[in-house]
């Protein structure tokens, strides 16, 4: 996989946790919680194995943690 690639995939991952994340706005504090935590951990699994295809590439990106495109501190 290419830099380009990599790129386009890890902000389809970002959409694709805010969606998410969105979707659970109706839902009870500790369930929302719960499943918010469940989210995050795929979604970093997800991130590792992708940015393992690139390792070498963008040697930086391993100290940076995505975080949704709502939350851009």
């Amino acid at each position: 996989m290419d830099g380009y690639r990599y790129m386009i995939e890890r902000n389809r991952l970002m959409q694709r946790l805010e969606e998410d994340l969105a979707k659970l706005a109706s839902l009870p504090d500790e369930q929302k919680r719960a499943e918010m935590n469940r989210l995050q951990a795929e979604f970093d699994r997800r991130l590792a194995e992708l940015y393992a295809g690139v390792a070498a590439e963008f040697p930086g990106e391993r100290r940076k943690k995505a975080r949704p495109l709502s939350d851009p501190h």
